[in-house]
């Protein structure tokens, strides 16, 4: 097993969050419970393999003792949310992604003999050569994402996670929402929220339709699953006779999905904060040179999933979404081999950004409900009830 010292390190290099600064920052959340827990809402954006980074910044969060209520996600953002949703703690999620074997999982079935390809970590910048190797393979996708689904149902199911439905019996109050595409009916999907009759078909096993009309007996590991499914890199999966692709084609980071609108008589303000987790990466900021038809479909493909996502964040979403700058790691999404070091800088980079977000001037909890429109002076909270974040 890869080694891995992830703690060590932060110490070694004086990264970690002193007491001093644990206090200054807990000075700016909004109260504790009466047993004197802090709680948040997690939302994390799509990013694939550069997704350890969320593993800097969950450590970060920890040292903090942060806990966590409602979880959200999109493609590499919902395997850590539904890590998080079964309860696995930190030192668990550290050991379990941190020592992965990633190009053994993702990579290690081909969809057919006939696809050639050369360093996937690459193959997104040239879908052109995707679509001719598929054409040939006569497939709708490289890679089969079975192992992955089968590894994360292992795992989940460890934590006594294996539906929507378990999330809410033993989560501790927890609740997950995954984001997938159907490119089929061509709309975004909530899941477990958007199952529904439609999604019946021949295919499906009794059982499994029985899944569809009762969304909370939908499995987590196939919902992550169907949220992974990179258009031509995996194979899309199946929802009765839709097609279902990565959810980041639509909605690459959800910020969203927790949010209420400001409360009017009677209503409750938000009990805790609504944390949104996402990278920023300079090298994807640069222009495309349009020369033609196959620079064109280059140019779209990497636009779909940051574009509308981007036009959606407000200014006033500063105080709550933690920008994970990673450019300096060069890492690509689809860089399954990614090296131990790599791993750890990634890792270092989560923590560093999470700091330095706690520790800003702008962080505080009465900021953060005036940018949602809610009045800090009107605060009614109700211990007994989950409120949303």
């Amino acid at each position: 097993m890869e080694i891995w010292y992830p703690q060590q390190i932060l110490a070694e290099r004086g990264v970690r969050i002193t007491e001093a600064e644990r206090e200054t920052i807990l000075a700016n959340m909004p109260p504790p419970d009466p047993d004197g827990h802090i709680y948040a809402d997690g939302v994390f954006e799509g990013g694939g393999i550069r997704g350890i980074a969320f593993l800097g910044a969950l450590r970060c969060c920890a040292d903090l003792g942060l806990r966590w209520r409602k979880l959200a996600g999109t493609s590499a953002g919902a395997i850590t949310a539904a890590f998080m949703a079964a309860n696995f703690s930190i030192d668990e999620l550290e050991q379990t992604l941190g020592t992965l074997d990633y190009r053994g999982l993702f990579l290690g079935k081909k969809t057919s003999p006939l696809i050639f390809n050369g360093d996937p970590s690459n193959d997104l910048q040239y879908p052109w050569l995707m679509v001719l190797s598929l054409a040939i393979a006569r497939q709708n996708g490289q890679y089969s994402l079975d192992l992955f689904q089968t590894w994360l149902a292992q795992q989940l199911s460890a934590g006594r996670i294996n539906t929507f439905g378990d999330v809410k019996k033993i989560g501790g109050g927890k609740d997950l929402k995954v984001v997938v595409s159907d490119v089929t009916r061509g709309q975004m999907l909530v899941l477990p929220d958007d199952l529904s009759l439609p999604y019946n078909s021949e295919e499906r096993t009794l059982l499994e339709q029985l899944a569809l009309n009762q969304p909370d007996n939908f499995s987590v590991a196939e919902a992550v699953k169907l949220s992974l499914s990179i258009p031509l890199f995996f194979e899309p999966g199946q929802l009765g006779s839709s097609a279902i692709v990565d959810g980041g084609v639509l909605s690459n980071f959800p910020l969203w999905i927790y949010d209420v609108k400001p409360p009017g008589m009677g209503r409750k303000t938000p009990r805790w904060f609504t944390f949104g987790f996402r990278f920023v990466d300079a090298t994807l900021n640069r222009k495309y040179n349009i020369k033609g038809p196959l620079s064109l479909m280059s140019a779209t493909i990497r636009t779909m999933a940051v574009a509308r996502d981007r036009y959606h964040l407000r200014e006033a979403d500063s105080n709550r979404v933690i920008e994970i700058d990673v450019s300096e790691a060069n890492v690509s999404t689809t860089d399954f081999s990614l090296s131990p070091q790599k791993k750890l800088q990634l890792y270092l980079l989560g923590y560093k950004y999470t700091k330095e977000f706690f520790l800003s001037p702008e962080f505080s909890w009465p900021a953060h409900l005036i940018s949602r429109g809610f009045s800090p002076e009107n605060l009614s909270y109700d211990n007994d009830k989950i409120a949303m974040g």
